[in-house]
């Protein structure tokens, strides 16, 4: 594992192709994104998906640029991945 100057780390997996989310549910997908956890609590709905509902503090920090689109674009790519959502019965 190496450290990057500017933050986060990067790790060599040699032989490895691809990692996955194992053993949580779609519903914690946000709460691995601090930025989204820090507003989760300020939806309106305690159990809002930040993808459609009114009142969602996570979208609106989106549209008002304090949350990277690039990041939430990545938060939609895991929360609507379709193999996912078949492997843990959402389909």
């Amino acid at each position: 594992m190496h450290a990057l100057s500017f933050g986060g780390f990067i790790i060599d997996t040699p032989g490895i192709r691809e990692f996955g989310l194992v053993d949580f549910d779609r519903g914690e997908v946000a709460e691995r994104f601090p930025e989204m956890r820090r507003l989760m609590l300020e939806c309106r709905y305690n159990n809002c998906t930040h993808t459609h509902e009114p009142g969602c503090a996570v979208k609106q920090a989106v549209e008002d640029g304090a949350i990277s689109m690039q990041r939430y674009e990545s938060y939609l790519k895991i929360f609507h991945n379709d193999d996912w959502e078949e492997e843990k019965g959402y389909v």
